[in-house]
């Protein structure tokens, strides 16, 4: 019995240790994945035999320090920590009138092989002053990292958010959740995520102004072959702008082509100058032009954005198109980046007269000026007249019944528009 106390002890002795190191190998991480964006000091940190106490202060973009307090309690089945925030700290004095301090607590769980699954939950937050009141329920968020710190997970929930104006604005959010999926941490982020909510509403003045319905985006980057390529879709059931409805909406773009080292090596100098201008140092020249060079030989690398797939539905018609926009690889140098020759260009577009007629309308009342618009019908004749000269012109080619396509390419400086040749001027 005595040498399986001896041997316990042992074990929760190393497991204090191999805790402290693992804490400030995290620090370290956090401090190499995005220097430009924050900073996590280790203040200090007590070591004792089932528990320790450490301190530090994180900064963000050049915002003030926030000083956290951060209790371990390490076993030999792993460790628990507790965060909060530093009861002493200026963050701390100006929200505990509102905020109970002992709520917002962060929970952290380390396995003995140093991943980590932490958690964050807040059921209800209310705070108000004189510019307005924010009411938060139902918030929840997490994240899961591997013990080398390179690959995680995030999800974030939320029942609703309520913002209120004194100028009689008002936000409101519904149901939302967020998940992210990311390898390669230090290096260049690449995984997957998807946001969804229910319900975005704006109101002015007591009036809707935007209210968006079940909407879903999707991103993905991947890295093959040493190209860097990304894909993001977004969806929408309903759009409610402007006394115009909108509805089963979906965007779709990839961009590829890109090189893996020039976009490792113009996050690097990006990150230089972001830290040099928060840091209030003049920026050099130098790494100006040099970012501007890596720039430019990215371009000229090969990038392709594709448009895989854009579609609206309004409730007299819809609107369909898909297209590329390439800058060939090897671009020679005595042609500028951006000179017509340069670029290569090919789309397509549909779309029916009455999604013609409701974009025009919602154009004029998103132009207009304390919400006076102008008469629906009004705007429907003008809409039909523009369409057609737009086709007299050569821009819209009409097809069956009342719809409307544009085909356009363009490639080493000669382009046509619905088959007819033409030049820039």
């Amino acid at each position: 019995m005595v040498l399986s106390i001896v041997i316990l002890f042992t074990l929760t002795w190393y497991c204090s240790l191999q805790t402290e190191q693992h804490f400030t190998a995290q620090i370290t991480a956090i401090n190499q994945l995005s220097p430009e964006l924050i900073k996590v000091e280790l203040i200090n940190y007590q070591r004792k035999l089932f528990t320790s106490d450490a301190e530090t202060a994180v900064s963000s973009m050049g915002t003030k320090e926030v000083r956290l307090n951060h209790q371990l309690r390490h076993f030999v089945w792993g460790v628990k920590m507790i965060t909060t925030l530093a009861p002493d700290s200026a963050l701390a004095k100006e929200i505990a009138p509102n905020i109970p301090l002992d709520q917002l607590q962060l929970t952290t769980n380390f396995s003995p092989l140093g991943a980590s699954k932490s958690r964050f939950i807040l059921p209800q937050l209310k705070l108000q002053d004189d510019r307005g009141n924010l009411e938060v329920t139902g918030f929840s968020a997490g994240w899961d990292l591997n013990g080398d710190q390179t690959m995680g997970k995030f999800v974030c929930f939320l029942d609703s958010l309520k913002l209120q104006r004194a100028n009689q604005s008002e936000l409101n959010l519904t149901n939302l959740s967020i998940s992210a999926r990311i390898t390669d941490l230090p290096d260049i982020p690449l995984g997957n995520g998807e946001i969804q909510l229910e319900k975005l509403k704006l109101v002015r003045h007591g009036k809707p102004a935007v209210e968006f319905q079940n909407i879903q985006y999707r991103g993905e980057t991947d890295l093959s072959l040493g190209l860097f390529s990304s894909t993001a879709e977004l969806d929408f059931a309903q759009l409610l702008l402007a006394k115009e409805t909108l509805h089963d909406g979906r965007l779709k773009l990839t961009l590829s082509g890109i090189d893996a080292e020039l976009f490792r090596s113009i996050q690097q100098i990006a990150g230089q100058l972001q830290q040099q201008a928060l840091d209030q140092q003049s920026v050099p020249l130098e790494l100006q032009l040099q970012l501007l060079g890596l720039y430019t030989e990215l371009l000229n690398s090969g990038v392709t954005l594709t448009l895989e797939e854009l579609s609206l539905n309004t409730d007299k018609g819809e609107v369909n198109g898909k297209g590329t926009l390439a800058l060939p690889s090897g671009s020679t140098a005595e042609i500028s980046l951006f000179s017509p020759e340069n670029i290569t260009v090919n789309f397509q577009l549909e779309i029916d007269l009455g999604a013609f007629v409701t974009g025009y309308r919602l154009l004029n009342n998103l132009q207009s000026t304390g919400g006076q618009y102008q008469n629906r019908a009004v705007l429907a004749e003008q809409a039909e007249q523009i369409a057609g000269g737009l086709v007299q012109k050569g821009i819209f080619t009409r097809q069956d019944g009342d719809k409307f396509r544009v085909d356009f390419f363009w490639a080493e400086g000669q382009g046509e528009l619905n088959g007819e040749p033409f030049q820039l001027e």
